[in-house]
């Protein structure tokens, strides 16, 4: 559905040319959810907006459903746009326009049949829940409100992709949630291939398909979310997973521990989450353990399980320990020797 090659761009500033996107490439399937991570400044942003060219690449090619935009014309552009809907971080609303009336504006500038507009505005208040709102002014609105606005006028010509830049970041985590479902139920029963760029982990975990970690331009890692999370390689990768499994050990405990223990962090994957892996270490090995974090993920309905536990025993004991573990399928990783 999506594909970049070899993507560059660079901006020119007064203090020299900048690189935004660094021969980024990357395919993306038709119906996928694919999350885009990097902190601000990483260029993930750029990456979007040049897979409908709001910014026109310095080279490389951006193919959407088999079409190089690169090569289209102006009204080439144009029409293959219509196809591509967007929605923004803060909404971009027309204040002095009815909620209807917003999302009449994008079915006007396709040239939509004027009859055949208000049906179309009716129905896509109803998908996104806001059927009662069609009167109302974006200043009556909440902030959940008015990003579903953005997302009926976003697929108000019947687009094949929706481009998401930053959709939930100016929201609370409980309307955060409902937006991520909406888009869950319109990639669901519409099929639209989504591609959502954001700096929280957590919302990619609960949505994605698919992620890419960009750091600097470049996309250092990529994969199945669920993998991603399970097998992180980069190092900025982890750091994102650590935040959002939220694993971090306070100081003080640690200051508590055994000196002659270590600490391990245990990764429990797949059906393996969902097994007394813990009980039958302790039965049979001899070491004590004290759990100092659990907790179980479902991404998808895959679960991942992540326990740090402080064991203490003679080295053979702990060796024999983590030896039982990585047989069982988990991955171990010695945190810190507590001394």
């Amino acid at each position: 559905m999506i594909q970049l090659v070899d993507l560059y761009k660079e901006y020119k500033t007064k203090k020299g040319t900048v690189i935004g996107v660094d021969r980024v490439s990357l395919t993306i399937g038709k119906g996928e959810i694919f999350g885009i991570v990097g902190y601000s400044g990483a260029g993930k942003s750029s990456v979007l907006r040049c897979i409908n060219l709001l910014e026109k690449p310095t080279s490389g090619q951006v193919s959407v459903d088999g079409v190089d935009l690169t090569t289209l014309s102006a009204n080439g552009l144009r029409l293959a746009r219509q196809k591509i809907g967007m929605i923004f971080q803060h909404f971009h609303l027309i204040a002095s326009k009815t909620v209807s009336e917003n999302v009449a504006f994008a079915l006007k500038a396709a040239g939509m049949p004027k009859p055949r507009i208000l049906p179309r505005v009716n129905e896509l208040l109803d998908l996104v829940g806001l059927a009662d709102k069609a009167d109302q002014y974006p200043a009556q609105l909440s902030g959940g409100q008015k990003q579903r606005v953005g997302i009926a006028r976003a697929l108000a010509n019947e687009p094949q992709v929706l481009l998401c830049d930053e959709p939930t970041s100016a929201l609370d985590p409980t309307t955060t949630q409902s937006i991520l479902a909406l888009l869950k139920q319109i990639n669901r029963e519409l099929g639209l291939t989504i591609v959502l760029i954001t700096h929280e982990m957590e919302v990619v975990k609960d949505l994605c398909h698919r992620v890419a970690i960009m750091q600097s331009g470049q996309l250092i890692e990529q994969g199945d979310v669920y993998e991603v999370f399970a097998n992180p390689v980069q190092p900025l990768t982890k750091q994102f997973i650590q935040h959002a499994l939220e694993f971090k050990l306070p100081q003080k405990l640690w200051d508590k521990l055994d000196p002659a223990g270590k600490v391990l962090k245990v990764l429990f994957r797949n059906d393996v989450a969902e097994q007394a892996v813990i009980y039958e270490l302790l039965k049979g090995s001899g070491i004590r353990a004290n759990i100092l974090h659990g907790k179980i993920e479902y991404i998808g309905d895959r679960p991942l399980g992540t326990f740090i536990m402080e064991v203490t025993g003679d080295s053979e004991q702990i060796e024999g320990a983590v030896r039982f573990l990585k047989g069982r399928g988990c991955g171990v990783e010695v945190m810190a020797n507590v001394d």
